[in-house]
């Protein structure tokens, strides 16, 4: 995903973020090269509507042993006991921040072949599987990923367990009981029941999901969905994040041909030509060294492949994205010509030339571009970045309306709402727009996104965002001759504050500034909810003070 800068890079002078330096765009490169997780979970980036993928990225320390609730039958006692020591627990290094994350597998196929969801291992950088005895694995191979069904497939090197059996490709009856079993909420190997509600086409691609009552919680997906005879008959995703007990699994149909295609992957890899390979295959292997971070024999591969395949437009636009996490955008700027002169329509190729356009300020022909990118056949992530490159385009115009909107579309992607830059610019947005309260709960996620990182806090601080301290009230009088300010400020976020100041400043009739001050809060730190007093000897000139302002000019988290 391309990012052309970063929102609190840019100069203050403007209202909205301004554009970075002329030339700047190739000096650094902005690109996400891995999901940047806040410190609670965040959903994925398969949204459909109002449906959220449950990642299953939750912070290892609420990890906690589970079981299944009292009260199970015999038979669901036994079923549960069969089964579960062929899942285990996914564990990985998150390649932004470093943070631990966890998630569910199950064997299936062959001792050492693990399937889970996409959106597990998506951003991460080291991934490693527990077992139901303990056992911590730590040599991990992501074989394939499947975006359009949300599957992947891992090889765990050293594991030796009892796959379970996948069943037909008929799907299962509505009314049908199923276990799911996971982690959910980091309660680990935790088995649910539930029924088979219904099945459904919930994207635009037709892609048919099952319906179901087992809860499954963020950290149970990519768990094994199972009927009551022990096969399975789905690999759970979703959840609704509006209802209740409305859930959904990637039906067992999806998974065969995804692990085939791993296991021809796999294969090809161990020969001396894998290139001899066809192409869709050959862009599979590409990307999924490029999303490991192998950019060496992602490179290998383009420059293998391009040769045998030098019309095929996936495969270029493939061979794009590796130049850019690369940083070589003379490849990339060559390699989108090359695109556009195969086939001017080609959607993927105008939102990689938009992105390029935007990371180098233009935005005239980056807005062109990726308007024309969303008229065609594109991932829901690229279509999120299309409409990400629009918000930030639009926005250093002052378009600010129709930045927002395309921004909200952009944040229904899971991997955009994970980082902190269109957070941020939504709040910008929102604040230049007047809608203050809505401004600060988008500055608050983007540093909940990015962890109070110091430089977002700086820029968003910068603009007075988000307002995390109210002056509750004030009141100015004369004592001894002294004019002085009393007042009362609240901490209305969500971490305590500390080292508070206020200032106030006093102007005459004329608007002109004649006394000014400043004082520290007391006590020196509140947390959320917690009120704390002032009181500021004003100097200058305060007998002709016609008006006064206060307000806090810092504090510290």
């Amino acid at each position: 995903m391309r990012f052309p800068h970063a929102w609190w890079e840019t100069s203050s002078a403007c209202s909205v973020p301004c554009s970075p330096a002329a030339g700047g765009w190739a000096e650094k490169d902005r690109r996400r090269t891995g999901t940047r997780l806040p410190e609670t979970y965040i959903r994925s980036v398969m949204n459909f509507g109002r449906l959220s993928c449950a990642l299953l990225l939750m912070p290892l320390a609420m990890a906690a042993p589970g079981r299944a609730g009292a009260g199970a039958t015999t038979e669901l006692e036994k079923l549960s006991a069969r089964l579960r020591p062929s899942v285990v627990e996914i564990l990985g290094t998150i390649e932004s921040n470093g943070d631990t994350s966890y998630g569910t597998g199950f064997v299936l196929r062959e001792p050492s072949l693990v399937v889970t969801n996409a959106h597990v291992v998506r951003g991460v950088a080291q991934v490693m599987v527990r077992t139901w005895e303990g056992a911590l694995l730590a040599s991990v191979e992501v074989l394939h990923v499947d975006e359009k069904v949300d599957l992947a497939v891992l090889r765990v090197t050293g594991l030796k367990l009892t796959p379970l059996e996948l069943a037909d490709s008929a799907l299962p009856p509505v009314g049908e009981t199923v276990l799911a079993i996971g982690h959910p909420r980091g309660y680990e190997f935790t088995v649910s029941d539930g029924i088979v509600s219904a099945v459904r086409a919930l994207d635009d691609q037709g892609v048919e999901l099952i319906q179901t009552t087992a809860p499954i919680s963020p950290g149970s997906s990519g768990g094994p969905l199972v009927d009551m005879g022990g096969r399975v008959v789905g690999v759970c995703s979703l959840t609704l994040t509006e209802g209740q007990n409305i859930n959904f699994a990637v039906p067992a149909r999806e998974v065969g041909p995804v692990i085939d295609r791993a296991l021809s992957i796999e294969a090809a890899l161990t020969r001396e030509d894998p290139t001899a390979l066809p192409a869709r295959q050959l862009v599979a292997m590409i990307r999924a060294h490029r999303q490991k971070g192998d950019l060496t024999r992602a490179t290998d591969l383009v420059r293998r492949a391009l040769p045998i395949h030098p019309r095929n437009l996936d495969l270029l636009a493939e061979a794009a994205e590796v130049a850019w996490a690369r940083g070589n955008f003379e490849e990339v700027r060559a390699l989108i010509d090359r695109l556009l002169g195969l086939d001017p329509d080609y959607a993927p190729a105008r939102q990689l030339q938009a992105a390029y356009l935007a990371q180098n300020g233009e935005c005239e022909g980056a807005i062109v571009a990726a308007e024309r990118a969303l008229k065609g056949e594109l991932s829901e992530t690229t279509r999120a970045e299309a409409h990400a490159v629009l918000a930030e385009c639009l926005g250093r115009q002052g378009e600010v309306r129709s930045a927002l909107d395309h921004v909200e579309l952009a944040l229904e992607s899971g991997e955009i709402a994970a980082l902190p830059d269109y957070h941020a610019l939504r709040a910008f947005l929102l604040q230049a727009s007047g809608q203050d309260a809505a401004a600060d709960a988008a500055a608050l996620a983007a540093l909940e996104a990015a962890q109070w990182d110091p430089l977002v806090v700086a820029a968003l601080r910068e603009r007075g965002l988000p307002r995390l301290l109210e002056i509750v009230s004030y009141r100015a009088r004369e004592e001894a001759g002294r004019r002085v300010v009393r007042g009362v400020v609240r901490n209305r976020g969500p971490v305590p504050l500390e080292r508070i100041l206020v200032s106030a400043e006093g102007f005459d009739g004329a608007e002109v500034l004649v006394a000014t001050g400043t004082s520290t809060v007391s006590p020196e730190r509140l947390v959320p909810g917690q009120s704390g007093a002032f009181e500021i000897d004003l100097s200058g000139n305060p007998a002709e003070i016609a008006s006064l302002s206060v307000r806090v000019v810092d504090y510290q988290e």
